[in-house]
């Protein structure tokens, strides 16, 4: 959702750019509607082009320039392997299989996102990225290609029922990296959590000692 928010926005703000330029351009040229024309939607690409980059940018401390480089590439990786997941899905006829590509897809995009917003967390799904995720899109892919054939022996039977078993390990290995991931956010959320429980608990003696002044005053009144 919040990609799709990012896309239209993106739209809305190069097409302005562009328009406006298009309209400065139409009295610079004197008139010319082509050069307005041409400037317009050079700006308007330009613009989109622009903020498509700035959206992309990792922004972290500690890592390097090359390292930020080779983080952005293998993410834009990902997201193409988790496409091909996405599309191969729309194919399977079991409701079983399709549930668990969905689970893994799912799961593989929650990674993505993850160490898009901590990049330094890339280190922990460099692995599953480079191997498992791309060994999991190209056997989901052969599978879907195998269960469309007409003929089916006790071979492809075998290597089909094999498929689904993998399927389930691969879901378990996702959500293992995924909470690994998520350890230091977890983490954090205990400390806040106990911060706040404390706080309460030295609430309540002095709410239950304001009470009480109030309820003494009302009896003397």
């Amino acid at each position: 959702m919040k990609r799709l928010f990012m896309t239209l926005w993106r739209w809305f703000v190069s097409w302005n750019v562009g328009f406006v330029t298009a309209i400065i351009a139409f009295f610079l040229f004197d008139y010319q509607f082509f050069l307005s024309f041409v400037s317009g939607t050079a700006a308007m690409l330009a613009t989109s082009v622009y903020m498509k980059r700035k959206a992309r940018r990792i922004v972290a401390n500690g890592l390097l320039k090359e390292e930020k480089d080779y983080i952005r590439t293998q993410l834009a990786e990902a997201w193409k392997k988790w496409k091909r997941m996405r599309r191969a899905r729309l194919k399977v006829r079991s409701l079983v299989m399709w549930q668990k590509i969905s689970h893994i897809s799912a799961t593989v995009e929650k990674m993505i996102r993850a160490v898009e917003q901590h990049p330094q967390k890339f280190r922990i799904a460099q692995s599953f990225f480079i191997h498992e995720l791309d060994s999991a899109v190209t056997m989901i892919e052969k599978y879907v290609y195998l269960i469309h054939q007409p003929v089916r022996n006790a071979e492809m039977k075998e290597v089909l029922r094999k498929t689904e078993q993998l399927l389930d390990e691969l879901i378990a290995a996702a959500e293992k990296r995924l909470l690994e991931i998520l350890s230091d956010d977890v983490f954090d959320l205990q400390v806040e959590t106990k911060l706040l429980e404390q706080s309460l608990e030295q609430q309540k003696p002095l709410e239950s000692s304001e009470w009480r002044k109030e309820r003494d005053y009302e009896t003397v009144r």
